[in-house]
């Protein structure tokens, strides 16, 4: 599950410039690489109407906060991790003390960048104020999800499912998922498969629940029945990454490559879409494509943006770079535990003979109750020797 002040933008360049000099320059060794894209860099007419709004009045919360909510909007459109950052540089200086809509898009900004502790702390913050903020009470949610506090997420989950509101549906599904991670997968199944489907449910919501019983389905090695449910929940969000990648790396599960790469093949991939166009990818394709992720990789740390540790870690492993792909694996896994993280660390510990980082993996899978069929024949592989 995934949500959606101001400094002056000098100020947000001035620092990311600051973030990119401190690290090891990065230069592309490719000439056809893209850095920036700057003819989409200038706003359309709806979006310089919102600036305009702003700076006339910047201290109105309504502008800000329809400036930032704009931003996302171009940000989750156009792949473009810019808008993102404008937008939190809109509301850094007032989310603290701002009002709830300030603090839950700063707080997407925060998560965005994987920094889910401090945006799960601003959000505990509008939740004392005001428990009944469904849409606060969702990001907390799908952060607690993401990281892995299956138990905390359990409870944020219920809560929209006693709302009886436009969030029950959400709740459903959330609660599904919270209850997989802690020994209820089944139990999840089964909430999900009984579930009656709203008539006018939003087509967002929809993909959600459908995500989450792909998911369910193939952590229990029922493979086909996850695949349909991912490919009719991209049918219904097509702009979806996460949704995407779960189908691609399905599809590649069920040894389908050319299927994956068809539904990988989008134009301006994120990272993440990009490095499953090199696992699905043949010889020819992937010796084009995987210097292209591996710079975009390359870029991220060189400008101090949130690293995608869990595609270094598939990339690398791709490459046989065992011991990168589990520093990478580890690194990632320190900081947000869903389907993709823990087999992605169970790869990279099995392939690197390393007992210690089996041994941990073992350790939380027993702690939590989160079972995968997958991971589990992964282990069993390393207990084979």
């Amino acid at each position: 599950m995934r949500g959606p002040a101001r400094l002056l933008m000098v100020l947000a360049f001035a620092a990311a410039a600051s973030a990119a000099a401190a690290a090891e320059r990065f230069v592309p060794g490719d000439p056809g690489f893209v850095v920036a894209n700057v003819s989409r860099a200038a706003p359309d007419a709806e979006l310089r109407a919102r600036i305009l709004a702003w700076q006339q009045h910047p201290a109105d919360v309504a502008a800000s906060v329809a400036l930032a909510q704009a931003y996302f909007e171009r940000a989750h459109a156009r792949r473009e991790p810019m808008f993102v950052g404008r937008a939190e540089a809109l509301l850094a200086p007032v989310a603290r003390n701002g009002s709830a809509a300030q603090r839950r898009l700063y707080a997407e900004a925060l998560q965005y960048r994987h920094d889910f502790s401090a945006a799960e702390s601003l959000l505990d913050g509008v939740l004392a104020a005001t428990p009944r903020d469904a849409a606060a009470r969702v990001q907390r949610a799908s952060i607690r999800l993401v990281r892995g506090n299956f138990t905390g997420a359990r409870a944020d989950c219920a809560l929209l499912v006693a709302s009886g509101d436009s969030s029950a549906a959400i709740g459903i599904a959330c609660l599904a998922e919270a209850l997989a991670g802690t020994g209820g997968l089944e139990r999840g199944r089964a909430l999900l498969s009984n579930y009656p489907m709203p008539a006018a449910i939003e087509p967002a919501v929809h993909a959600y629940l459908l995500t989450v019983r792909g998911e369910l389905a193939e952590r229990a090695g029922a493979l086909d029945a996850a695949i349909a449910d991912y490919g009719a929940a991209l049918a219904l969000d097509p702009g979806s990454d996460a949704i995407r990648a779960a189908l691609v790396d399905a599809l590649l599960a069920r040894g389908e490559p050319e299927s994956a790469r068809d539904v990988s093949n989008i134009e301006r991939p994120s990272v993440a879409i990009l490095v499953r166009q090199v696992l699905a990818a043949g010889e020819a394709a992937r010796s084009d494509l995987r210097p292209r992720a591996e710079g975009l990789l390359a870029l991220e740390r060189a400008r101090g943006d949130a690293a995608h540790n869990r595609e270094a870690a598939m990339l690398a492993l791709d490459a046989g770079q065992v011991d990168a792909a589990l520093a990478a694996a580890r690194a990632n896994f320190s900081n947000q535990r869903e389907l993709p993280d823990v087999r992605v660390l169970a790869r990279a510990a099995v392939r690197a003979h390393d007992a210690e980082a089996v041994r941990q993996l073992r350790d939380w899978l027993k702690t939590t109750g989160f079972t995968d069929a997958t991971t589990e024949g992964v282990l069993a592989g390393a207990a084979r020797g």
